[in-house]
């Protein structure tokens, strides 16, 4: 089984040029990164992360529209990062520069809230990038006490990157916060990838990932609890997504050192805790050795879209290695054979496979692994899931043509 990597997009980020002293130094672990406090004059401090007033640079540009910032000393969130927006009430844009290519997260934050007049729960509008929708006839319906973060993984490989907020008719958009910062490691991404159907594995490669813009839609620590990583990436339990009277059990947490770096994944793959915890097969529950159960997982997803699926192992089960391998399955259907030791003879060293899939009309897609009957421990397991939707073009913006993404 070939170790697949990840994937990333083509986005031109923001372009952002801060002063020096707001960058990393030198013997920071990641590289620049950029965070905005939207619609504010003051600096924040949030989770190792300054969030920089927009109200003090000129270090970027807003388009030629109106934006405003309003202040409210209502909300009840418990971090001051939500307490200033940006609106916008014209099409108009963020525009930063970029001088460090490669692999970037972008978030994008909303919390509504009412000022005076003003409520940001009645906006109503599109979020783009490029000719890629972000966000489509966009509302917050849910004006809860947690602020909405939409996050997109992407290749920039441009120096000018645009984000694009385009009110609907009588309407306007806000943006709380805006987050970019590059992906320290540089192999984070492939381009092509096995691509499944409903009906299985298919016979062809999924060639372009790193051209095209990708939505976080699912992050599950499988068989852990929830916790963040140091790119700040937050991972859920999987237990809602578990099928009642699946024969799954979660194993018994790791306490030594994952060995990284040798079956391809690194500290920044995913958190420690990932690797650490898993859910595997209760062979107490198997019914004979010719009737192995499944663990299987359902995810609500986009009907007929494509997604990019990282599935991550860490062997933390097996008294030595080889012991186990397993299958992997997608809608019922067998893809793959799972082996964590085609490349070294060492346990507990995290690996993840990536792959494309593509859903069906019934807005779920089931992931399960099971047992071999060849392999010396017939069990399975799994650490962690990530799904991604793959963004479709926009619309709504016509792109400048000095605005081209290089690939």
């Amino acid at each position: 089984m070939e170790n697949l990597h990840f994937f990333m997009v083509l986005f031109p980020l923001l372009n952002l040029q801060f002063p020096s002293f707001l960058l990393l130094s030198s013997a920071s672990t990641l590289p620049t990164k950029y965070f905005i406090n939207c619609g504010s004059i003051s600096n924040i401090s949030l989770s190792g992360r300054e969030f920089v007033g927009d109200l003090n640079f000129g270090s970027f540009s807003v388009g030629p529209s109106s934006a405003i910032s309003i202040v409210t000393t209502n909300s009840s969130t418990d971090t001051s990062l939500y307490q200033t927006a940006r609106i916008f009430k014209n099409q108009s844009s963020f525009d930063f520069d970029i001088t460090d290519f490669g692999i970037y997260y972008v978030r994008v934050h909303f919390f509504p809230f009412s000022s005076g007049r003003i409520n940001l729960a009645d906006a109503h509008f599109d979020v783009s990038a490029f000719n890629f929708s972000l966000l489509s006839n966009f509302r917050i319906q849910d004006n809860s006490n947690s602020p909405l973060i939409k996050e997109y993984l992407l290749t920039i490989n441009a120096t000018k990157f645009s984000i694009h907020f385009t009110p609907r008719r009588e309407s306007f958009a806000f943006v709380s916060a805006i987050e970019v910062f590059l992906v320290p490691d540089k192999e984070f991404v492939e381009d092509d990838f096995d691509l499944i159907t409903p009906s299985g594995l298919s016979n062809v490669r999924y060639y372009g990932v790193r051209s095209q813009v990708l939505l976080t839609i699912h992050r599950v620590d499988v068989g852990g609890p929830q916790n963040n990583d140091s790119l700040w990436r937050n991972w859920i339990p999987d237990d809602k997504y578990l099928l009642p009277g699946e024969s799954g059990k979660t194993c018994v947490p790791y306490e030594g050192t994952l060995h990284y770096d040798v079956n391809g994944a690194n500290n920044y793959s995913a958190s420690d805790l990932v690797y650490k915890t898993c859910r595997e097969l209760n062979l107490d529950s198997s019914k004979g050795s010719s009737n192995f159960s499944k663990i299987t997982w359902r995810f609500d997803v986009s009907r007929s879209a494509t997604h990019l699926v990282r599935l991550h192992f860490c062997d933390i089960i097996s008294e030595n290695a080889g012991d186990v391998f397993f299958n992997l399955y997608f809608y019922g259907n067998f893809t793959h054979m799972i082996s964590t030791n085609n490349i070294s003879d060492l346990l507990a060293a995290p690996l993840y496979y990536d792959l494309v899939v593509e859903s069906d009309d019934s807005g779920s897609m089931d992931i399960s692994v099971g047992p071999r009957q060849d392999s010396k421990t017939k069990s399975a397991y799994l650490n962690g899931v990530e799904i991604l939707e793959f963004m479709r073009e926009s619309n709504f913006v016509d792109v400048p043509s000095n605005e081209t993404v290089k690939p």
